[in-house]
């Protein structure tokens, strides 16, 4: 049987036996203190280097919550590899791309609807469709991750207007726990990303990489907002 949510901790989670299954002998820096604040605080914005190891803040979470966690994504050629790698390690996941044929489309949505997968990656345009919303509403999904998050930011470099839709899909699952991943965003961005997501300005922000190789945090005063 599967612990209510609010009864959830990450101490409460084998979470080392769970990193074993997925493949890996040991966290890498950081990783450990992002999956367990994404699973006891339930939101969290991660900001790491391109190969930091991010894709494993929400893949080892999806494999404990229970449910079907969704994962956002623009990079279909990463969905295509992280589907097949996870599914190599007995994962069940799928995702949800323009590139495949609308039957197949057709039957992993089928599949969704019937809560098969653990995981199922999304591209953004898949958003604009209400019957993809409409089986949303009804996932009992326990994570939201948006990867390449800096992209819902119109101060970002890569702003896609695609990515204003996902604010909708994590209102709909409210009772989801919310991850933006990204590994470009400067305060001004990380702020936007909150604020687009519907997120607290308080959101905990684990910066990784760049100029602080240690775990950093940044929690904004809300009253300073």
């Amino acid at each position: 049987s599967c612990l209510m949510p609010d009864t959830i901790t990450a101490t409460s989670l084998d979470l080392d036996a769970a990193l074993v299954r997925l493949g890996y002998s040991a966290f890498r820096p950081g990783q450990r203190e992002a999956v367990e604040t994404i699973i006891s605080e339930r939101r969290l914005l991660l900001v790491a280097p391109t190969g930091g190891g991010k894709s494993l803040i929400y893949q080892l979470p999806a494999t404990v919550l229970g449910g079907t966690t969704l994962v956002v994504s623009p990079l279909v050629s990463l969905m295509h590899d992280q589907v097949a790698a996870l599914e190599a390690r007995g994962v069940r996941a799928t995702f949800l791309a323009a590139t495949l044929d609308p039957d197949e489309v057709k039957r992993r949505m089928s599949a969704l609807g019937r809560g098969e997968y653990q995981l199922a990656y999304v591209a953004p345009e898949r958003l604009a469709f209400p019957g993809f919303r409409g089986l949303a509403r009804d996932l009992d999904c326990p994570l939201v991750a948006v990867d390449e998050a800096h992209c819902i930011s119109e101060w970002g470099h890569d702003f896609r207007p695609d990515y204003l839709q996902i604010g909708d899909l994590v209102a709909d699952l409210a009772e989801a726990r919310v991850l933006a991943c990204t590994a470009t965003a400067t305060p001004v961005v990380r702020d936007e990303i909150l604020a687009r997501l519907g997120l607290p300005a308080d959101t905990t922000q684990l910066v990784r990489g760049f100029a602080r190789p240690n775990l950093g945090l940044r929690v904004q005063d809300a009253r300073s907002a």
